[in-house]
Parts: structure tokens; C-alpha cells; sequence
């Protein structure tokens, strides 16, 4: 266990220059500052990872082990996306719908829903790659997806695995179940979603799922009881948005006829490894239910800004970042988080760092790990390489400051999942990024070209 202004130094000697990473190995990190966000944790030592776990931190290492040299550089326990959509990964730069949104309501029905009518199975799997691009460049090993294709729905997650595979980052992923295009396309939904499920069950895939769902305005009665069945028979959580705005609850009343906290009920979303987005205008009380219950809320405060809904002001251990879309980089939606909560005089900017392992500790959960996510013998060996040189003195006590002001994914040197670099020297190393990107911007045009038939 790593303590606080701890100096622990290995014995061990660097060696500089080039390394030639194998797909999987035994190496050595070595001479980097550790550092855990929550609670804050600091030392010097290197880190022994063989196969897929930490063996050892600090102490002396093996002479035979091969070494990577991080000296000058951050190590910590990579982040996690704990809300996001692959699907709009092409976006950045998109025209915009033919008059300005004025309500959430309008941005999806002119944007966001023309944006999945319009993806095809090619647009589902290159969106997805070049999402998980950017998280793994911005220090990400796991992003929890809810994706939506009404028009490409069987197979959907199976690309979207292959995708996250051929970056080499893992996934918790859920298909968006909706009334809002009609039954078939409902039922085309849930059968993703179980398909999926019994795909992971059966141990045929290295990722994980939930049952996904859109929002409680755009899922009728029977359609609660059946993702709450599914969910049941799976035993699995449901990822879905709650009260990103008003809506869900005026629907509640005025249309459906009961308030929300009636229909969450029947939906049973308060459960182990649920993830509820936004949360924005819920309930503190039903809030901590869920919590209490099992789930995970997770707030999105650039998407938050982005749509002029507010700001999620819910505190705990299960509350956790994401992007909600954005663009994947955790630290960029850390950094809002810090700033929007700093102007709000809430008393929540301080626990900035907190957000951001609660998303560790919800994929640490899904996918079963004994050990936390943390720099110790035994934990995954998910880990951040940062190169970042402060100006200014860094400890425990001001390191969610630097963290918040500092960092940003153009410091991020390397990302490890379960052992193998994702991302070294600030290159991807399972794929060609000059390739990606000249099919990442063929798609994009495509995919605006689509669009233009469901606006």
C-alpha cells in the first residue's frame, strides 16, 4: 500500500532508450512518482507488472526483467469513461441542425437522434474505434458505453467490442433500449441487450454488459417491466439517463400519470452495478437509494453545460465522470467538474479526485477484480503514464489542484491495460493512427451526409 510522502526506491538500474514492447510481458516501471487521487496517496518506486497484475511496487526487482523508463513522470491507476456514447466520436465539426436548439428535448430529436438514424454497421464499429482511440490517448483502460443505432441494432455491440479490441482498452457496454422508434426496433433492443449479456455470460467475450436504456420519457410501462426483467434474469444493472432534465419527470406526471420515483421503482434500477446518468434533476434522497442499493450515479458536467441543464450536485463514493460523448478524456470532464463546482461555492471541487476513482472503482466492480484499483501486488495492472513537470511544489494535500489544473491528456505518455501498452510514447501501438484518421474523416462526411434525411 502506497503511503502518503512516502520515498520508496528500488534498487534496481534504468535502462533509457527504446523499448520494444511484446504483446504481453514481464516489465519493470521504472522510477516513477505513484500517485493515487482518492484518497491522495504519493511515492517513488517502481512498479514490477508480469501478465496482467501488479506483482510489486517498490523493493528490489528481478536484474532479467525488462524496464521502461518513467523517471520525471506520474504513474496512476488508469482512468475509467463511466458514461459515454462511442457513436458520436465523429461529430466534432458536424453542420449544425437547421435552427438552434431550445430545450434538450430539441437537441435530441435535431441532433442526437438524426445522429443515430443515420449510423449503418461500418459507422457503428469506425465511430467506436476512433472513441476508443481517444480515451486510450487521454489515459482511459475502460469506457462504459450506451449505444444507439435504431437502424443497425443486431450485432451493434459486437462491433463495438471489436473495436475496443483492436485499440486494446475494455468495455462495459449496453444497447439503448427506447419506445421512440417504435416496438420492433424496442424489441430489436432488448434482444441486443440479452444477446450480449448471455455473450459475456458464457465467457465468449473479455468485456462486460449492462441492460441499456435510454431515458424514463421514452420508454413506456411494459418496456420497464421488460428491461427490469431482463436485468433480473441476467442478473445485471441497467445503464440509462434519469432526470438529465425536467422532462422525465413532467412526463411522469402529465403523461404517465405517475410521479418518477414510481416508475424508477417499477423499473428496479436501484441495484448492484446500475449506471444512472446526469441525475441532474433527481431527487437527493432517491439518489442516495440507489447508491445505497448498489448503483453508480454519474455526472457529465460538460455535456451539462453543452445542453444548458444544470449542474448535478450529488456527493458519495458512487459518484463517478463521464463525457457523456464528448470526447472521451476524463481529465478534460475532471477539469469542468473542478471549475463549475468551484463556481457554484458547492464544496464539491475538492472532491474532484473522488469522481474520478469512483468510475474505477465501478468497472473494478463489473469486471469482478479482488484487489481495488490501485498501485498495489495484485490490482490489474491498469495504469497512466503521465509526463508532467509541475512549476510549482506537488503533495497530498494540493495534488487535486494540479490534478484538476494541471493534468490534461496532452501530458498523457502511456496507458497500460492488464499488462500491455495501449499507448506508448504517445502512440497507439495496436493500430495505425495515420490509417484511422483518414477513415475516421471519410466516415465523418458520410455520416453528416446521412444526417441531413432525419433532421
Amino acid at each position: 500500500m502506497l503511503t502518503s510522502d512516502s520515498t520508496l526506491k528500488s534498487a534496481a538500474p534504468v535502462v533509457d532508450g527504446d523499448v520494444t514492447l511484446p504483446i504481453e510481458t514481464s516489465m519493470v516501471l521504472a522510477g516513477g512518482t505513484l500517485i493515487e487521487l482518492h484518497p491522495p496517496r504519493f511515492a517513488v518506486a517502481d512498479v514490477f507488472v508480469r501478465g496482467d497484475r501488479i506483482l510489486q511496487v517498490g523493493g528490489a526487482m528481478p536484474e532479467s526483467v525488462m524496464r521502461v523508463d518513467v523517471s520525471g513522470c506520474i504513474v496512476t491507476p488508469a482512468f475509467t469513461v463511466a458514461h459515454t456514447h462511442l457513436y458520436m466520436s465523429l461529430t466534432c465539426g458536424m453542420p449544425p441542425p437547421p435552427k438552434p436548439p431550445r430545450t434538450l428535448t430539441d437537441t435530441l430529436q435535431w441532433v442526437w437522434w438524426a445522429l443515430d438514424k443515420a449510423l449503418d454497421d461500418d459507422l457503428v464499429h469506425t465511430s467506436a474505434l476512433v472513441g476508443a482511440a481517444m480515451a486510450a490517448k487521454a489515459g482511459a483502460a475502460c469506457i462504459v458505453d450506451l449505444h444507439s443505432s435504431p437502424r443497425a441494432i443486431d450485432g451493434s455491440l459486437d462491433r463495438i467490442e471489436s473495436a475496443l479490441d483492436e485499440i486494446g482498452v475494455r468495455g462495459i457496454l449496453g444497447y439503448e433500449t427506447s419506445d421512440r422508434d417504435g416496438r420492433g426496433r424496442r424489441d430489436g433492443g432488448l434482444a441486443e441487450n440479452r444477446r450480449f449479456l448471455e455473450k459475456v455470460r458464457k465467457g465468449a467475450t473479455k468485456h462486460r454488459a449492462l441492460v441499456g436504456a435510454h431515458a424514463m420519457m421514452t420508454l413506456n410501462d411494459d418496456t420497464l417491466d421488460a428491461l427490469r426483467e431482463l436485468a433480473d434474469a441476467q442478473g445485471a444493472g441497467i445503464h440509462m439517463h434519469v432526470a438529465e432534465d425536467l422532462t422525465d419527470a413532467l412526463d411522469a406526471e402529465r403523461i404517465r400519470k405517475a410521479p418518477l420515483a414510481t416508475r424508477l421503482e417499477r423499473l428496479g434500477i436501484a441495484r448492484k452495478g446500475s449506471v444512472v446518468a446526469h441525475a441532474v434533476q433527481l431527487e437527493t434522497k432517491l439518489a442516495e437509494h440507489m447508491m445505497q442499493a448498489g448503483a453508480f450515479l454519474v455526472t457529465n458536467p460538460r455535456s451539462n453545460m453543452d445542453h444548458g441543464v444544470g449542474l448535478c450536485g450529488l456527493t458519495g463514493t458512487r459518484v463517478a465522470l463521464g463525457t457523456d460523448g464528448s470526447d472521451h478524456d476524463v481529465l478534460a470532464e475532471a477539469r469542468a467538474y473542478y471549475l463549475r463546482h468551484s463556481e457554484a461555492h458547492d464544496d464539491l471541487a475538492r472532491e474532484t479526485g473522488a469522481r474520478v476513482a469512483a468510475g474505477q472503482e465501478l468497472s473494478s466492480q463489473l469486471f469482478g477484480d479482488g484487489t481495488p484499483p490501485r498501485i498495489v501486488a495484485g490490482a490489474r495492472a491498469d495504469l497512466t503514464v503521465l509526463d508532467y513537470t509541475p512549476m510549482t511544489p506537488m503533495t497530498p494535500s494540493n495534488v487535486i489542484e494540479h490534478f484538476a489544473r494541471g493534468w490534461t491528456s496532452g501530458h498523457v505518455r502511456d496507458t497500460m491495460v492488464g499488462g500491455s501498452f495501449v499507448l506508448h510514447d504517445r502512440k497507439l501501438v495496436n493500430i495505425d493512427e495515420r490509417e484511422l484518421v483518414l477513415r475516421a474523416r471519410a466516415a465523418a462526411g458520410r455520416l453528416w451526409e446521412r444526417m441531413q434525411g432525419y433532421t
